[in-house]
């Protein structure tokens, strides 16, 4: 890995929150968290849904209240971060695949390329914690094996505009596609792309009726990618450091939410959900919220590893990578919000595991310690 460092561009803000006080910009200002960071701020392309009393939802039937009642099934809503207007991915076939409809300020998009129809790729259904457990620790999908590069590369684009941000998407997801399918197929699993929708101010989906961040809803098994976050990252500042960082952190995010619809597609994420519904108390609820999230991770981390060579993630863009996105991602950013996604310092454990290693066997999170995911 190249040692490279870099240091704020001659005259550069002093360290200190955003000028708006919105959105950091973390080429010049430090993360929320850091030293002279001020207060938390809005997470960009990171976060969960929450239901009420700031919990997090990832989905499944509704874990027990003490009074006994059920409150019926939950839908995944995923986490992570980005950006447009509506996108359009075109899949394997030529026939596209409408999403939801959504409110005003939001577009539906087509699904993004792939193999597969809206019925494949359904995962087995777990009857109990026992089968949950066996899914989520010994699945066929953690013996697919080392990642191929797909050759992917990144588009020249500047994430100025909705249009610039879908046409970056709609290449990334493609390789995406390109990539997990025959890793899925290997676990003796179908493959089916997700739906892709990029939308602005609030947005409806079977998992929530709004939703601060980017996330995915395993109930459609659409990626919903809020646009606004990445431009406003992108015309924060013209340094080279801050382009870099909004370009690796919305590479990171899709790459994360897309982790969420492969963990459906395996299996692993009905049967994590139904380990929070059948958990005991809510720190072991946390707990494995935080071994799905940590794996997204670690599953977008291995897509950027395999493919760091066509894509250009050298010099510059991987020491940003490395040091403000893979390693600065984490509850911490969440002052006083549920510990549900994993610490920094577990982010960048199971990141750098999935990019270094890019083998799906890397990102294991369910037979890891619970020190490997505070």
């Amino acid at each position: 890995m190249s040692k490279q460092d870099w240091s704020a561009p001659p005259g550069a803000p002093p360290p200190g929150p955003a000028p708006d006080g919105s959105i950091p910009l973390y080429a010049s200002y430090p993360l929320p968290g850091t030293p002279g960071g001020g207060p938390p701020l809005p997470q960009v392309g990171w976060g969960p849904e929450f239901e009420a009393g700031g919990h997090i939802r990832h989905g499944g039937p509704q874990r027990k209240r003490p009074s006994g009642l059920l409150a019926g099934l939950m839908l995944l809503c995923g986490v992570g971060v980005l950006v447009v207007i509506a996108a359009v991915a075109l899949r394997g076939t030529s026939e596209p695949t409408v999403a939801p409809s959504l409110r005003p300020g939001a577009e539906a998009t087509s699904a993004a390329p792939g193999t597969g129809d809206g019925s494949a790729g359904t995962p087995r259904a777990p009857q109990s914690s026992q089968d949950s457990a066996a899914i989520v620790q010994t699945d066929g999908f953690y013996r697919s094996g080392v990642q191929k590069t797909v050759n992917c590369r990144e588009p020249q684009l500047a994430l100025s505009t909705a249009g610039a941000v879908r046409s970056y998407y709609t290449n990334l997801i493609g390789c995406l596609n390109r990539a997990w399918t025959p890793l899925v197929r290997a676990g003796q699993d179908q493959y089916a792309a997700p739906r892709v929708l990029f939308w602005a101010g609030t947005v409806q989906s079977p998992c929530t009726s709004s939703a601060p961040t980017s996330f995915y809803c395993s109930a459609n098994r659409t990626l919903y990618l809020k646009f606004e976050d990445d431009i406003k990252l992108w015309t924060r500042a013209s340094d080279e450091p801050n382009r870099s960082f909004s370009r690796m952190w919305a590479t990171y995010t899709a790459g994360h939410e897309f982790g969420h619809h492969i963990q459906q597609l395996t299996g692993i994420l009905p049967a994590a959900t139904r380990l929070e519904y059948d958990a005991p108390d809510r720190a072991t609820r946390l707990e494995v919220s935080r071994r799905i999230e940590l794996q997204a991770s670690c599953l977008g981390a291995a897509f950027m590893g395999a493919n760091k060579t066509s894509y250009g993630i050298t010099g510059l863009d991987l020491t940003i990578y490395r040091r403000y996105v893979e390693a600065q991602t984490g509850d911490e950013n969440n002052r006083g919000g549920p510990r549900d996604h994993g610490a920094r310092s577990s982010h960048q454990y199971w990141a750098a595991r999935g990019f270094n290693t890019v083998n799906s066997a890397s990102c294991n999170t369910f037979t890891a310690s619970a020190s490997k995911v505070s």
